[in-house]
């Protein structure tokens, strides 16, 4: 082989060429180090491939929904924000002596907007943490 047969090399890789033309990309390999380095990055390519894949594929979408769903940080966010709705219904109550359903509502939905808000910076720094591509410069 005089020049370097990268489309046989792919086909080497996955096992798809004949054995006799097997046997001349094989000699051809051990004379010529830029077509086993190029072998050599295809085959690494592959595994990661396949290990990435076969990592995210074990999951079901039901368990990835209900990991979700019972995500610990939810369920503390919203004791927090009981919690905080109570501690400002109490101090307005010692405050006025009396409460009013506009000041509870109000409190409650800017609570839970505060909340839901955190929630989701909090998910999209955990999918920003666990993203292979957040190193990657553009």
């Amino acid at each position: 082989m005089n020049t370097h047969p990268v489309e046989l090399i792919s086909a080497y890789a996955d096992g798809e060429l004949p054995p006799d033309q097997a046997l001349e990309l094989e000699k051809h390999l051990t004379a010529c180090t830029e077509c086993a380095r190029e072998l050599a990055l295809i085959r690494t390519m592959g595994d990661a491939m396949r290990a990435n894949m076969t990592g995210r594929a074990d999951r079901s979408v039901w368990e990835r929904v209900n990991r979700r769903i019972n995500k610990p940080i939810g369920w503390l966010l919203v004791l927090a924000g009981t919690a905080i709705w109570i501690a400002m219904a109490v101090v307005e109550w010692y405050r006025a002596r009396e409460l009013s359903w506009p000041y509870l509502a109000a409190t409650a939905f800017t609570i839970g907007a505060v909340m839901i808000a955190a929630g989701y910076a909090y998910e999209q720094y955990r999918e920003w943490k666990d993203s292979p591509y957040k190193d990657i410069e553009i």
